[in-house]
């Protein structure tokens, strides 16, 4: 029963039955205005012996042209319902990668804290030893803190009625302290190049915003570059202010991006499948609040790439200038 059903599983896919049904609406169009044609002259002619009001004569072309509607607003509906079905489908298999991703990051990090504090509570470890087991117990309750945080966040960004806590942020210090972090945690694995390029005396650009989402945009645009870049590869930032605005670019000689992809990784809970040979931790939502945070800010990102093996790029943009000045 299994092997039929995986054999002749297509017959019912929500593709094949759309087709069918296309087809068949098709022919029963093709077989209306045939038979309509074939019958004109019968009725014309029986029309033309009994006298009849003009308007009963051209009665024929207003009944056709009705049907004509009628049949074009079952198809559309039929349209409209393929798509939204389909949209629907992808939804929830979203759903279900983010489900079985957040479960697998929430088991790792709670896996190791119990195994540590087991560990030290079941052995007299020395003071090297212990200190070691408490800098993995705490690394971990960091990475569960984040992974908890992004979850929050990108459920606040999506709801209305969220208010957003607003501060003067100086985008440029914020953008050297991610980069100094990212690369203490990043160690000698990958070589980090930062480039500030500052047009003129003034070196800050403020604007209003949320301290905490701002920094979290930088903090997961320079993971995902590490992510996706393999050990001893090589990441760019440059941070870029002028009379235009201010702008961040972030390029790795990573694993790249296929073309279709790149107007799908901003999506929520959206992964890349040409990635999935590369086993990256992550929620998929990194890219989602990164643009989130950008557009709530009045800023934009964008994302680049030649291809497979050829690299990706990231930009961040605010335009105009400084939105407000200290003092």
């Amino acid at each position: 029963m299994r092997t039929f059903a995986r054999r002749f599983g297509w017959i019912v896919h929500p593709v094949t039955v759309f087709v069918f049904a296309q087809i068949c609406w098709a022919l029963l169009v093709f077989t209306w205005i045939w038979w309509y044609f074939d019958r004109e002259k019968t009725i014309s002619s029986i029309l033309a012996k009994v006298p009849a009001p003009p308007e009963l004569q051209a009665g024929q072309w207003i009944i056709l042209l009705q049907g004509g509607i009628l049949l074009a607003l079952i198809l559309l509906g039929l349209l409209l319902t393929f798509i939204s079905q389909r949209r629907q489908v992808r939804l929830n298999r979203l759903h279900e990668s983010f489900l079985s991703n957040i479960t697998h990051e929430l088991k790792t990090p709670i896996a190791s804290i119990r195994l540590a504090t087991e560990t030290l509570l079941l052995r007299n470890l020395a003071d090297s030893d212990r200190k070691k087991f408490l800098e993995r117990t705490l690394s971990e309750s960091f990475r569960l803190q984040n992974l908890v945080d992004s979850i929050l966040v990108a459920a606040r960004l999506e709801s209305k009625s969220y208010n957003q806590q607003k501060e003067l942020i100086d985008l440029p210090s914020v953008v050297e302290k991610s980069v100094d972090s990212f690369r203490e945690r990043a160690g000698n694995e990958r070589r980090i190049d930062f480039e500030t390029k500052y047009a003129g005396a003034r070196s800050e650009f403020l604007i209003e915003g949320d301290p905490i989402q701002i920094q979290m945009l930088f903090d997961n645009l320079l993971s995902n570059a590490q992510k996706y870049t393999n050990s001893g590869g090589r990441i760019v930032i440059t941070s870029t202010l002028s009379a235009k605005g201010f702008s961040v670019s972030i390029a790795d000689d990573g694993v790249g991006i296929e073309k279709e992809s790149l107007s799908k990784i901003f999506d929520k809970f959206y992964r890349a499948e040409g990635t999935a040979r590369i086993r990256v931790q992550g929620s998929g939502l990194g890219l989602f609040i990164a643009r989130s945070v950008a557009v709530a800010h009045g800023g934009t990102l964008t994302a680049s790439s030649d291809g497979p093996e050829k690299g990706a790029q990231f930009n961040v943009s605010f335009e105009g200038k400084s939105a407000a000045r200290r003092g």
